[in-house]
């Protein structure tokens, strides 16, 4: 709507000066109304890109820098503001996860983003991508679940596939009921430890191979969700 009106100046000026009006657009005006649309609008095609149904974290990320650049360029007042603001915005919301969801996705672009001295969007170390794995996983299957366990390194996982889609609804449901009845026990170190060499092992094969194993790729389906 901004820029229909901007596109129309010559013709509201024209307007004005026929019908004897006293208001009258300066310049500074007419460019302050081009400052808002040119910086806003890095954000309409934003918006644009977030709402697609296969957006993900690294989408928004993307975007998010994309927007910035644009802002930086235009290095007006109002520009830097957006720039200022957006950024505070983002350090407030942003959460490991999309850490987690890069290095997933690419092993070598996780690694390039820790070298990245903009902490607007930091990454967390792989210790940490670790222990966010293992808290996606008790959420989803369980720390401790032996049955899982015992098959992580004897089934490839086919690609694309998460380990929870090959239950049946029946299977699923009773798995959750079984869930409810169960009492809290805390977990013992040693699973933890097993659980989190695991993990390692994964993800050396990944950063290696370029294949995820079952555990990464639960949780990359799981991700892919949010």
């Amino acid at each position: 709507m901004l820029q229909r009106f901007y596109n129309l100046k010559n013709c509201i000026d024209k307007a004005l000066i026929d019908i004897g009006s006293d208001m009258k657009f300066s310049d500074e005006e007419w460019f302050m109304i081009n400052d808002l649309i040119v910086n806003l609008q890095p954000f309409k095609l934003g918006v644009e890109a977030l709402c697609r149904r296969e957006s993900t974290l690294i989408t928004a990320d993307t975007t998010f820098r994309f927007i910035l650049d644009k802002l930086q360029k235009q290095d007006t007042v109002l520009s830097n503001q957006l720039s200022k603001s957006l950024r505070e915005r983002i350090q407030e919301r942003r959460t490991e996860l999309t850490g987690v969801l890069i290095y997933l996705q690419n092993p070598k672009k996780y690694d390039q983003e820790t070298k990245n001295t903009d902490h607007t969007f930091f990454v967390p170390k792989k210790a940490a991508i670790r222990q966010e794995i293992i808290r996606i996983l008790e959420k989803v299957i369980g720390v401790g679940d032996n049955e899982y366990e015992s098959e992580v390194f004897e089934k490839t996982p086919e690609a694309g596939t998460s380990a929870t889609a090959t239950l049946t609804l029946k299977k699923e449901l009773e798995k959750q009921l079984k869930q409810e009845k169960e009492t809290f026990k805390k977990k013992s170190d040693k699973k933890q430890k097993d659980y989190e060499k695991i993990l390692k092992k994964e993800m050396a094969c990944f950063e290696s191979d370029g294949i995820r194993g079952q555990y990464l790729t639960l949780v990359y389906d799981y991700i892919l969700t949010v």
